[in-house]
């Protein structure tokens, strides 16, 4: 079973205020380059609008790579408030947790917050997740990005070092390289207040429609 934590908690912390909302926010974004990422998860409703990508060739239940995109309704909530509870939430869920530093901001007037989450197993199972974050806030909406790998399982040492260390070097690297660069992605590009530039290194990408798959239970937000 895939991790649903993050959507989970997401949907517990919108649904105190968007009873009464009106149609959701929508922005666009440029998806990270190098996958032909695919719609498999598109939902809105009382507020909230919630959609889910993984790569062609990758299956909605054995995936390896998932991007989550969220927005709803929080009056409340600060970017750096956000991140802190789903750290929190995840933490309970994993053996073996650590956080990379919070960076906060305001960019073209929004406040913005990112930080990366170390899962090293998840629920007791033979995988962890690794879940690059970023949350802002326009006037009384959250706007969220999760861009998540699940990997074999992990140790997280007595200083908080993650040993993503799981076959060879040149393997080990390619998935280092591919957290930083959407990191910058995170921090670049990912800015609902305008149309950043798009670098050669990170093209947009269109996101495909969703292939045909065997019905699965519905998630409510």
């Amino acid at each position: 079973m895939s991790l649903r934590l993050p959507s989970f908690l997401v949907a517990l912390f919108a649904s105190a205020g968007a009873a009464a909302e009106p149609p959701t926010l929508h922005w666009q974004l440029p998806l990270p380059a190098g996958q032909g990422w695919r719609i498999v998860d598109l939902r809105e409703g009382k507020g909230v609008r919630h959609e889910e990508y993984i790569p062609r060739g990758q299956g909605i239940e054995d995936y390896r790579d998932r991007i989550i995109i969220q927005r709803f309704h929080s009056p409340d909530m600060s970017p750096e408030v956000y991140l802190g509870h789903i750290a929190t939430g995840l933490a309970g869920h994993c053996r073996g947790f650590t956080t990379s530093g919070l960076v906060a901001g305001v960019r073209e007037g929004l406040p913005h917050a990112t930080r990366t989450a170390y899962c090293g197993t998840f629920n007791g199972r033979d995988y962890g997740y690794v879940i690059a974050q970023k949350a802002f806030r326009d006037g009384d909406h959250l706007f969220i990005v999760e861009r998540e790998w699940r990997v074999p399982g992990f140790f997280v040492d007595a200083t908080g070092m993650a040993s993503l260390n799981f076959g060879t070097s040149a393997d080990d690297e390619a998935l280092k390289k591919d957290i930083r660069q959407t990191v910058r992605w995170l921090t670049e590009q990912v800015n609902p207040g305008g149309q950043a530039p798009v670098p050669a290194t990170m093209p947009a990408t269109a996101p495909q429609p969703p292939e045909a798959s065997p019905a699965r239970p519905r998630r409510k937000p």
